[in-house]
């Protein structure tokens, strides 16, 4: 027999994870939202209008799988139907936890999924975040873009909105969220401002997984090659020339195009 949270737990853990998702700056206003499972067919959700920083007990609602108010008087998350299809799609599923992070929005507005083979945490915990088509908020369309990932991956961002992330816990779905933010910010730093990274390769993933007993299934793997260089001594930071790798052929012709028509423009004068 499965064994849930008690509902006063669920309640306390989700204003915990409230206060977090806040502290981190992962929402602004009445963002996000935050669920637990408490029963064959009974979660605990968060409310419409609160700031996930002040969250109180009293606040949740209790819900049957399909939407029903089975306790509480406030409303509730207008995307209660997309959390609800997670558990409907995956029956491990015991949390969810959606919010509006920075890093992660960037890449969602970009429609870039993160395929970066960057660190062990990466690459086990977060693994590749896909990116859902763009659907509108609250709507069941919304929630059907998201059930193609739900078993297969343990985050998903959705198209110009944000990420959503569950877990086996609550505090496994907080973990992925957090860990696939620090995930963005890396990516964001490697790919667009120092331009490049050593990566880990297929087989340092697979040797991670076996020590540390995990199942990555293969459509999260990151983009991880054979061989990389991260076993070589460091470089001194220093002699490191970050413009070199920065500056791209094209962004070089592109400069000495518009150089050349400065010049001419000068020369006129």
């Amino acid at each position: 027999m499965r064994n849930y949270p008690s509902e006063q737990e669920a309640k306390e853990l989700i204003c915990a994870i409230g206060k977090k998702m806040y502290d981190h700056q992962f929402v602004s206003a009445n963002d996000g939202n935050i669920t637990i499972r408490v029963g064959e067919n009974e979660i605990i959700a968060t409310p419409t209008g609160v700031s996930k920083g002040d969250l109180r007990p009293d606040m949740l609602l209790k819900t049957d799988l399909d939407g029903n108010i089975l306790e509480g008087t406030w409303k509730p998350t207008s995307e209660l139907p997309m959390h609800l299809r997670i558990y409907k799609e995956n029956d491990e599923v015991m949390s969810t936890a959606h919010a509006h992070p920075c890093y992660l929005n960037v890449f969602a507005n970009m429609g870039l999924e993160l395929d970066l083979s960057i660190t062990p945490a990466t690459a086990a915990i977060s693994g590749r975040i896909p990116v859902a088509p763009y659907r509108n908020p609250g709507s069941s369309e919304l929630a059907d873009s998201v059930a193609p990932y739900v078993k297969d991956y343990n985050v998903v961002l959705l198209a110009n909105h944000g990420p959503i992330a569950w877990g086996k816990t609550p505090i496994e779905a907080w973990f992925t969220l957090e860990d696939a933010e620090a995930y963005a910010k890396m990516a964001l730093i490697h790919k667009f401002i120092v331009g490049g990274y050593r990566p880990i390769t297929r087989g340092q993933i697979e040797c991670l997984a076996q020590t540390h007993d995990l199942v990555i299934n293969p459509k999260r793997l990151v983009n991880a090659p054979e061989e990389s260089s991260n076993g070589n001594p460091a470089e001194s930071l220093d002699a490191y020339d970050g413009m070199s790798i920065r500056l791209s052929d094209d962004t070089i012709d592109k400069l000495v195009d518009k150089i050349t028509e400065k010049l001419c423009r000068d020369s006129m004068r």
